[in-house]
């Protein structure tokens, strides 16, 4: 692509995707590469659209997984604004940009050109709303919502808000939190559960009825594990059998060559086989 080229942006995936993750992704590891690698991950989820992140845990380790993903999410220049400065942020700087359809490119930069654009609303007068979106001018736009909200604005026929829902593109990705894994499953009733584990099937024996089952629901959620303790692990602190908790446990790479595979490595490698299988 030629510097400056602009695209029009990717569609929002046909089956809503989730990705559920462990607050105890990073534990005891620096915190400057466990950010970096966190905002890797960020980009592994808007790269394959990616719309929800519910991250199970409790105390700092949460705290810091859910605020980086959020910052990372958050257009740039709307992060002064709705990102407060926090100790989980200390090193944000290391943060690789998303460059996602929300994300609009620099002056001159590459990126996608939707009609659309999200705001922060900074003050609000009866029916009208005053909106920094970024356009150097606050806006002034007609519709309902509460000083410090973020809006997403449609620029295309005239200035209106409009419900995230209507935009036809990937819009991003939210992030939940919920104490532990049992509310995590529970979080994911009407999904497709899907465990990722060495001790599970390989994926090529149940891809064609997993795509089945994933398309006739329409939402899937893929749940991962820590580096040294699987989700078989983590259940079984909790008292959960996996077999009851999880429409299904797969092998995403049976002749893995490494003895572990890390859960920022097995994030996208199993993105990519489901958005190859349900794409």
């Amino acid at each position: 692509m030629r510097h400056g080229e602009h695209r029009k942006p990717p569609p929002p995936p046909s089956i809503r995707r989730r990705v559920v993750i462990p607050s105890t992704i990073f534990l005891g590891e620096d915190a400057r590469l466990s950010t970096l690698r966190l905002g890797l991950l960020a980009r592994y989820l808007a790269i394959f659209r990616v719309e929800e992140v519910l991250v199970f845990g409790e105390g700092r380790e949460r705290d810091f997984v859910v605020d980086v993903l959020r910052y990372a999410e958050t257009p740039q220049y709307l992060r002064r604004r709705i990102v407060p400065l926090k100790p989980t942020l200390r090193y944000a700087g290391v943060i690789p940009p998303l460059q996602a359809p929300h994300h609009p490119a620099s002056p001159g930069g590459r990126g996608f050109t939707p009609e659309f654009r999200d705001g922060v609303v900074l003050g609000v007068a009866g029916e009208w709303l005053l909106v920094d979106a970024g356009l150097g001018e606050p806006l002034r736009v007609r519709g309902r919502a509460r000083v410090g909200d973020r809006v997403t604005l449609r620029l295309s026929r005239g200035v209106e808000v409009v419900d995230r829902s209507v935009v036809p593109y990937y819009w991003g990705y939210e992030v939940r939190a919920v104490a532990s894994l049992r509310d995590a499953v529970e979080a994911c009733r009407g999904f497709l559960r899907v465990a990722t584990s060495r001790k599970g099937e390989p994926i090529r024996r149940v891809a064609g009825r997993l795509v089945r089952e994933a398309r006739e629901r329409g939402a899937i959620a893929l749940f991962f594990g820590e580096r040294e303790r699987g989700l078989f692990e983590l259940a079984e602190d909790e008292g959960l059998d996996v077999h009851e908790c999880f429409d299904y446990i797969v092998n995403l790479v049976p002749q893995q060559g490494t003895y572990t595979i890390r859960t920022e490595e097995a994030v996208p490698i199993a993105l990519s086989i489901i958005d190859l299988l349900l794409d």
